[in-house]
This record gives C-alpha cells, structure tokens and sequence, in this order.
C-alpha cells in the first residue's frame, strides 16, 4: 500500500519550505496558491488541495502578488498574462477619449519593457510561481507513485494527480520557452542568443542549483517539455474529461502546438542545432504537429463554434457548457474575483462596472474593413453604421442595452461584442465576473493541421484553410492563396478574425515574422499607441528577464539576457 502518512509528511514540507521555484520568486504565495497546514486534515483532501491551486492560481485577482505590491490592476492571472500578448499586437484599440484606461498601456507602447520593470517581470515571476506548485505535487507524490500500491483505486487516483502536475509544468514551460527564446528581428540584436530559452527547475532543484542556474537551450527545454507530457499521458485518468484540468485531448494539442514551433523554428535556422539531445527534422516536426492536431480532431468530439453560440449575450466565450468547442479552459468563480481585477472587467464593455466601457476596448479599424459581411464573425465589434445595430443580439436588459450604446459612456464603433459578461449580467459583477475563460479550443487544431500541412505540401494547407472558413464561417469563401506567402498573409488573416482578444496571437506574430501596424490611414488607435509599422516582429516579443533574478542567479546576467527593446519601434508621427 501506498504510506499516506509519508506522502502528507511530503506535503508539509513542501508547504513549510520557503524554496522557490527560481530565485527572485517572492516568497508569499498568491491567493489560493497553496495549503497551510491546518487544511491538511488528511492526506487525499491535502493532494487534491495542491493541484487545485494550480487552476485557482490561474484565475484569482491578484494572482502574482501585483496587486497588493504595485496597485496592479492586470494581475488576474493567466488572463492577465494574455492580455498582456494581445496589447502588443495591433488588432485591439483602445477608443477612449483617455487611453489610459486601458491598464495595458505600457505594452501598447512599447514602453517600460527592460529588466528594470515589473511589466516584463511578471510573466517571470507569475509563471515560475505556477511552476513551483506544479513541482510540489510531483515531489510531494511521485515516490509513492513509483513504488507501486495494491489499491488500484487509490494509485489511479494518485496517478492522475500526478499526471495533471506534469501536464501543468510542460504548459507553463512552453509557454516561457515561446516567450523568452529570442527571434531575429530588425531592431536588436540577439544574434548571439539564439536558441536560449529560460533556466529549468524541477522538482530535485535545489535552492543552491538555482543561484547558478543558466538559459537553456531549445532543444533541451523542448525534450524537457515532450518527457513531461509523455508522462502525463501515462499516468492521467483517461477516463477523465474536465473542461477545468487537464486531459489527454489538451495534452494532444499542447504537442501540436510544439511541435509546430519547432517545426518554424528548423525552417527559419535551416535545420536542427542540436540533434544530439532532440532528434528531430524540420519535416517530422510539421509532421507531428499535424498528426497531434488531427488526433484532437478526430478523437475529442468537438465541433467549432456555432454562429447562435459565438453571439450568444448570455453565454457568448464565456460559457465551457454552452459550446462543443472548448477543450480546456479554467472556471471562475466570484469568490476568486475583485470587481477591477478580472478579465470580463477589461474585455467586455457591456459590463458597467468595469475598465472595458471606459476604455472602449475594440477592433482595429483595418481588420475590420477586410472582414467581408458574409462573415458572421464580423459581428463580434460594433458595427460603424448604427442601422445596422439591430442584426445584435446585446447582454441585459433594455435598460442596459440603452446605457450601452447611448449612456455616459457609450460605445463607439468597433467596440468589442466578443466577451459577454456571465449570464448577460451587465450590473452585478459578482455574477457578470465569474465567466469561464478559454484556453484552447477545437478551431485551433484546424489552424495547426493547416500551417503544418502547408509547410509539407502547400496545396494541402491551402485547401485545409479553405474548407475549415467555408464549412464553420461562410460558405462563399473565394480565397485560393498561390505562394507560401499568400497563404500566410490569408492564414494569419482567418486567425486574427477567429481568436482575437484570446492570447494566442502573440505567437503566431513571432513564429511566422509577421509585423504590426498601427499606423494605418484613418486609424482608430490612439495617437500614444500608434507606433509605426514593423518590418517584421516587434522585438517586444523577446521577453526580458527581469533584473530581480540577477540578485541571486549568478548565471543570468545582461550578457546573456535578451535586449530591452522599450522604444525601439518609433512612433507614426516621428517618420
């Protein structure tokens, strides 16, 4: 039998341990991101206590520690994190007659973005902090695990525990591998960076491994991150399918999706630099990524978005239960929630309570125009002309529809209709708050089966991009792409219309070296955000390593860190 009495001793000193996952994390641990010792009251109830804190730490006001240390009112967690992506790109505007509503400004204007400042220290410190409690639970039950038990029902549970903890740390470290690892681009210089991505902790990382811990590089972050999901793929519950943990479907699509960054990365490098620790070819990692996209497809039973369930204004992208479309995502609740510190508080301007009406959060103004109207995903922003304004369905009632669109702070055009606050509550953000939030859906495995296909055999690529608009979005499609490029600039058109405002785009943008701009003629961005257009990526998109890690981790230091990129794209104004 498994010795329960050894697994809650484990769990009590990973508790009462102060170590942390690398060395500048604070060491208070966010709302909901731990047990005390007085919750542990036995040790099943103590084990699924630490891998909900997991979910609860992605989803919790002040979830980084920012908001009680800096008056941070983006620290919603991994909404927050998105957000932060999204306001790099240039398909949200920010219509207000004061743009500094939008809480995300320092990101819209490439402002602030070196290791001194906490707006490039939070992706470090608030996924690092998910890391830790991820490493807990492997520590506090992987002994147990491999020495085996006679309970078949304990260790299954006990496994799949295990399982989501793996599936968590390879998620959290992609993510920090796609962010951190720097791409060439026209505007600094990280020549001599490539292929570096952030330092590993694990679960046997010690407090003195982590004062010199360095950068590794992709190949064996990437083989890091595939041994962590081959091992939740073992070990999970298959038999399990929460929308709000993770499941094989997820950990399917978390290959595909890296699968296919490597498979851009071996095209733009000309092959792999380290075949030694990975072997893997350009051709069979754009194959594996389409394989894994295809396996979700066929295998989850998920369908794309309905047009009644994208408009719905009760339930529209905020509802898991509401579609087939959603494979993981996180549930909100209220008690996890401030008013401000949420995601519907900044993405849905039909909420009256929140930032979003004041800062009139909508749609570039240049997206919108190569949106044809057949194309029902045109309705997600306000249209310009106001007789077309009975083709919406709003959120609330007839009062609150009035104090939308015509009260003190009334929509302008292109306001964003996307993000529904729940149930349709528009007044209550106890309840208009606590909306489940999305993070990977079924229509992302099209566009991954699509881009990997069209890197092996362009046509099939091109007809997989056809049919996926033709057959969920509008059938009178007509685009035929003839060149790689074509295809891309159609590709990244469809996603940018399909995934807007969900915190994927960024790494699109960076992986495909596609630029941004703001600076459009009869743009609706605000004259402090609209920076010129980029010749290719921002070099916003290499994520630096905040200066706090310096202190302690003698092997990161500004030699080896990426360069500050604040202010190296000029604004529109200045050319």
């Amino acid at each position: 039998m498994v010795d329960m009495k050894r697994i809650l001793h484990n769990i009590i000193l990973s508790v009462a341990a102060v170590a942390v996952s690398v060395s500048c994390i604070q060491e208070t641990v966010p709302v909901g991101g731990s047990v005390t010792q007085e919750q542990v009251s036995a040790s099943k109830s103590a084990l699924m206590s630490m891998i909900n804190s997991i979910p609860a730490t992605l989803y919790a006001s002040g979830a980084a520690g920012y908001a009680g240390s800096y008056g941070d009112h983006t620290d919603f967690g991994m909404p927050g994190v998105h957000l932060r992506l999204e306001h790099m790109l240039e398909d949200i505007a920010t219509m207000a007659d004061n743009p500094y509503y939008n809480r995300f400004y320092a990101y819209d204007m490439n402002m602030a973005q070196g290791a001194d400042y906490t707006y490039c220290a939070y992706f470090w410190d608030y996924y690092y902090t998910l890391i830790r409690l991820a490493n807990d639970v492997i520590a506090s039950i992987k002994p147990a695990v491999e020495e085996g038990s006679t309970d078949e029902k304990e260790m299954t549970e006990l496994r799949h525990i295990l399982g989501q903890a793996y599936a968590y740390r390879a998620w959290f470290y992609f993510d920090l591998a796609r962010l951190f690892e720097p791409k060439l681009n026209k505007y600094t210089d990280v020549s001599h960076l490539r292929h570096l991505t952030v330092p590993i902790v694990d679960e046997n990382t010690t407090i003195d491994d982590t004062k010199n811990n360095d950068r590794v590089d992709r190949e064996t972050m990437y083989k890091f991150i595939f041994d962590d999901l081959a091992k939740a793929e073992d070990l999970l519950d298959k038999s399990k399918n929460s929308f709000n943990a993770p499941t094989m479907m997820s950990i399917y699509g978390t290959y595909a999706r890296a699968y296919l960054e490597l498979g851009a990365a071996y095209k733009e490098y000309n092959g792999n630099p380290n075949p030694e620790v990975l072997p893997l070819t350009q051709e069979e990692a754009y194959r594996k990524a389409a394989e894994y996209a295809r396996k979700v497809i066929d295998e989850s039973g998920k369908t794309p978005l309905t047009q009644a369930q994208w408009e719905d204004p009760s339930t529209g992208f905020n509802s898991a239960a509401s579609n087939n479309a959603w494979i993981w995502g996180i549930s909100v609740s209220a008690e996890s929630l401030n008013n401000l510190l949420s995601f519907i508080s900044h993405m849905s301007a039909e909420a009256a309570w929140g930032y979003a009406r004041y800062a009139q959060f909508g749609v570039s103004s240049s997206l919108y125009d190569m949106i044809p109207d057949a194309d029902w995903r045109k309705h997600s922003w306000l249209d310009p002309q106001k007789e077309n304004y009975y083709a919406y369905k709003f959120a609330g009632t007839a009062s609150d529809k009035a104090g939308f669109l015509s009260g003190g702070q009334a929509a302008k055009p292109y306001v964003a209709l996307k993000f529904r606050p729940a149930q349709g509550e528009c007044n209550d953000f106890n309840i208009g708050n606590a909306g489940d939030y999305c993070l990977m859906r079924i229509e992302e495995m099209y566009f991954i089966e699509m881009e990997a296909q069209a890197n092996l055999e362009l046509s099939k690529g091109i007809q997989l991009l056809k049919d996926f608009v033709k057959t969920y979005r509008y059938k009178s499609y007509d685009k035929n792409p003839q060149s790689w490029e074509d295809f891309k600039k159609e590709y990244m058109l469809q996603k940018r219309i399909e995934f807007w405002g969900e915190g994927i785009l960024l790494f699109d943008y960076k992986r495909l070296n596609v630029g941004i701009n703001r600076a459009f003629a009869g743009s609706n961005h605000p004259s402090v955000f609209r920076l010129a257009a980029t010749d290719g990526r921002s070099p916003q998109w290499n994520i630096v390593i905040t200066r706090a890690e310096f202190q302690s981790n003698t092997a990161i230091k500004d030699s080896n860190n990426n360069p500050d990129p604040s202010s190296k794209i000029p604004m529109a104004e200045d050319k």
